[in-house]
């Protein structure tokens, strides 16, 4: 069976899935994702690059405002306004990647970003039911998941824009009725060359990587739609040579499994950086709980942790987004600052001096626990003293997941109008009886 195949019949598989199948708790962790996906974008569209951007789409007709109307424009913004699906999607989506919060799984991808603002935005086109943009979100996660597990990237390739964009690609065609093959063979045939080094150039450009997949998902439809065609054959050349290092193609054979879908092993984030180094911002802010740390006062700080970290064992350049890719200022910032949140990333000289005094080092007994946990020991020598905290896995991830309790926390933040958070919380949570996805996010 060759490669094309097998994606055509992955696609197949998923997009046959029964919700009535799917278990109680898998349809709260995609609702939840949904929700998590939603807060994270509105959060990224109060940064200054996404309201200039979309002012300047406003203004150039590309977004209707305010009180206009555009009878084409049937999509909602999260940061303002309508506009065509496609054009939503690629707002939403790139600006659910500024701020570093959004979901993902491990080994390592993040399926929801590039695809629930895709599945959204035709819903509320085509007035979809709750149950079937549910359904489709479900899929696509269980397309994008399989994707991201067979996919070994070469060094310095990043996971955005190309693998998620099938899986939007998929969904999308289940919420319109057209036809999934078509669409998601188009979007094999688009990917995007992403790198990490934009990470770490802090080149925010990057952050459209998210878009240009949730976009590509929705022009994939639409293409199809037209009568292009599309080829999966090209992805396993582009993803499986050009970007990658082959392509393990049974992780993309598998039948549908309801007990163990792929949306029950994503994480939600909790620190405004890369997850890579999350772990060990875990530690150090568990070191700050027994004691406060003055920063001048530490003398050393060595992680110990797997070897996928070393890919953010880098110098961050003065910029928030390149210090949220740097493991050794995130976990400065977190002995400095003792939070972790955006504004803990605002670039700072004096964490940055700290940040020269950590060292990252690979544990062979860490290693071995890699991908099943995450974990890492941050050790602080200060004042003469050693200090040592040893974390499994991240907050947010399994087995420490978040409480609904604690979730709707990180989402009023980001909402920041607690009455719109609950309100918007509760819709999200009762899509499964929702008749029209249109009214979603009706405000």
């Amino acid at each position: 069976m060759t490669t094309a195949d097998v994606l055509g019949r992955a696609c197949e598989t998923v997009s046959a899935l029964e919700l009535d199948r799917v278990p109680p708790e898998s349809i709260e962790k995609a609702l939840r994702i949904i929700a998590d996906c939603f807060a994270v974008s509105v959060a990224g569209h109060r940064t200054e690059p996404m309201s200039a951007l979309v002012a300047a789409d406003t203004k150039g007709g590309l977004v209707t405002g305010g009180t206009e109307r555009n009878p084409f424009h049937r999509s909602t913004v999260w940061g303002g306004g309508r506009a065509p699906a496609h054009h939503a999607a690629f707002l939403n989506a790139t600006a659910g990647s500024f701020l570093e919060l959004d979901e993902g799984m491990r080994p390592t991808g993040h399926p929801g970003m590039q695809l629930v603002p895709a599945a959204i935005a035709v819903a509320e086109e085509v007035h979809a039911s709750g149950t079937e943009l549910l359904r489709a979100v479900i899929a696509g996660y269980e397309l994008s998941a399989r994707l991201f597990r067979a996919v070994r990237l070469r060094p310095g390739a990043h996971p955005h824009g190309h693998v998620g964009a099938l899986g939007a690609a998929l969904a999308v065609s289940m919420v319109r009725g057209t036809d999934i093959r078509a669409a998601t063979a188009i979007a094999s045939t688009l990917p995007l060359a992403s790198t990490w080094q934009a990470c770490y150039d802090g080149a925010t450009a990057r952050n459209a990587y998210m878009g240009h997949a949730a976009a590509v998902g929705v022009r994939s439809s639409d293409l199809a739609r037209a009568g292009f065609t599309g080829s999966f054959a090209s992805f396993g050349f582009s993803l499986g040579e050009l970007l990658g290092e082959g392509l393990d193609e049974t992780a993309l054979a598998d039948e549908l499994r309801y007990e163990k879908l792929a949306i029950d092993a994503g994480y939600f984030k909790v620190h405004s950086a890369c997850a890579l180094t999350h772990t060990a911002i875990d530690a150090a802010l568990d070191l700050l709980e027994s004691e406060p740390l003055a920063p001048d006062a530490i003398t050393s700080v060595r992680i110990d942790t797997v070897a996928a970290v070393r890919k953010v064992d880098i110098e961050e350049v003065p910029n928030d987004l390149s210090c949220r890719f740097s493991i050794s200022y995130a976990v400065a910032a977190a002995l400095a600052t003792g939070t972790s949140g955006p504004e803990a990333f605002r670039f700072r000289p004096d964490i940055a001096a700290l940040a020269r005094r950590v060292e990252v080092h690979v544990d062979p007994q860490l290693e071995e626990r890699w991908p099943v946990s995450s974990p890492a020991r941050v050790r602080v020598e200060v004042d003469g003293r050693v200090l040592e905290s040893l974390v499994e896995n991240p907050t947010g991830h399994p087995p420490r997941v978040l409480s609904r309790e604690v979730h709707f926390e990180k989402f009023a933040a980001a909402i920041s109008d607690p009455d719109r958070a609950r309100d918007a919380w509760a819709r999200i949570m009762d899509l499964p009886r929702l008749d029209d996805a249109g009214s979603l996010l009706g405000w």
